[in-house]
């Protein structure tokens, strides 16, 4: 039995109980016995993020010394007290904020499961009629890629005589290129992801991705020509200049270089959709000295305990005069960012973008700013911890345009009447910690 057989196993749920440990110990639980429903309800919302390690291995007290005992697998869990003790150290190791009383990292998931549960895009105006409810529920493809990166910044559909398609992509926020291109095919009663990245012949995708059977050259060209005249589509409704959005996602996951699709012997192995890390081991392996930049020498912080999420957010207000939104950049305390000691003054630098997308005509006006702020190294030791930060933007000049350069209330005041999805992206300059989310305005 291959790795990616047990862990399909894994992640499914069976009528009469668990059968795990596919490659190790066997466990059944029977329906009746405590620990049954909350098991398996934390595998139908969370099964996504476990880990291979924590499904075989647990949590031991090597790797995890903050522990007071070690944990057992997932998989080999059959008491009610074995799964709250696993339930417990699974949020704390991924909570992205340990100063503050919630867990951020959760929040943000189960407000993700909350949105699929919601249909969100049942009414989409890109993608209208798209269920998660139809597409493998919480199990399926487009449920998992929703889960782990959220909202797509792009996204376009079709159904056509051939094939019905539909494409997410995710920006760079800094360069605007594609993180990541996920393309979802019809396949029997559900979309299903295309992973058969490199290169393969043209005839072969167009056979994986149709409905129908292709068996001349004639259904082969009607099938392409399907896909150009949807791709010209949506280049006509002028979305991003999307030009090949569909043929595009059909032949590079990612306009970046990448490990996406990891040879592992004989599979092929889709990184992208692999459970993420859990904030505590990515914060071990990288510490803020070699985060970003290799010459860290002679050079110190005052280190924040944030594993990798700065917990700040962009205030939206009004102008009481203009009615116009203001903005502001509000840090949760001293300690949520990495000071810099430079003799006796400390210092830190955000890079932060903003993009302004109305939701009609798709059209795009962005922000970029770094944000340096020097204080007194007394002052930060002195109030860690006990005040917060707050950076006014609308006088900022914008350094993602040429000059002369507006400031953000001047472009703002620019900016059409309707309303607009606004997509932030705040990074620690040096050590790469960022924050990143979404809100939506209305500008009269």
């Amino acid at each position: 039995m291959t790795n990616k057989t047990c862990l399909a196993m894994g992640y499914g749920l069976l009528a009469i109980g668990f059968l795990t440990g596919c490659a190790g110990k066997q466990v059944k639980i029977d329906p009746g016995n405590p620990v049954y429903q909350p098991k398996s309800g934390f595998e139908k919302n969370y099964g996504f993020f476990i880990t291979l390690d924590e499904r075989k291995i647990g949590y031991s007290l090597e790797k995890y010394p903050k522990l007071s005992e070690s944990v057992r697998p997932f998989d080999e869990i059959d008491t009610l007290d074995e799964f709250r003790k696993f339930e417990k150290f699974f949020w704390e190791i991924r909570d992205t904020d340990i100063n503050t009383p919630q867990n951020e990292f959760k929040e943000m998931i189960d407000g993700r499961l909350k949105n699929i549960e919601n249909e969100i895009f049942a009414s989409d105006i890109d993608i209208p009629g798209t269920r998660f409810s139809r597409n493998g529920g919480l199990k399926g493809d487009m449920a998992h890629v929703y889960l782990f990166y959220g909202e797509p910044h792009f996204k376009a559909s079709f159904s056509g005589d051939y094939m019905e398609l539909m494409v997410w992509y995710y920006f760079d926020p800094y360069y605007d290129r594609p993180l990541f291109r996920f393309l979802f095919y019809r396949r029997f009663d559900r979309l299903t992801l295309f992973k058969h990245y490199g290169f393969i012949d043209l005839e072969s995708v167009l056979k994986e991705i149709s409905y129908r059977w292709l068996s001349s050259q004639e259904d082969f060209q009607f099938a392409w020509e399907e896909l150009v005249q949807n791709d010209e589509l949506v280049a006509g409704n002028d979305r991003n200049g999307m030009e090949f959005a569909f043929r595009a996602a059909l032949s590079e996951f990612s306009a970046y270089s990448s490990d996406i699709v990891i040879e592992n012997g004989d599979e092929k192995k889709f990184g992208a959709l692999d459970p993420p890390e859990p904030a505590a081991l990515t914060a071990e392996r990288y510490k803020p000295t070699i985060l970003g930049q290799p010459e860290t020498e002679g050079r110190s912080f005052i280190e924040s305990s944030d594993y990798s999420l700065i917990p700040a957010k962009v205030v939206i207000g009004k102008d009481l005069k203009t009615g116009r939104p203001t903005f502001s950049l509000s840090i949760s305390s001293y300690l949520a960012v990495d000071w810099e000691i430079k003799g006796e003054e400390a210092e830190f630098s955000l890079d932060l973008r903003i993009s302004f997308q109305h939701k009609e005509t798709k059209a795009i006006k962005e922000f970029t700013v770094r944000l340096l702020t020097v204080k007194s190294k007394k002052e930060v030791e002195d109030k860690i911890g006990a005040v917060g930060i707050e950076i006014h933007l609308d006088g900022m000049k914008n350094f993602a345009q040429e000059e002369p350069r507006l400031t953000l209330r001047q472009m703002i005041d620019e900016l059409e009447s309707g309303e607009y999805v606004v997509n932030i992206d705040l990074r620690r300059t040096f050590t790469k910690k960022y924050n990143s989310w979404h809100e939506e305005i209305k500008i009269d």
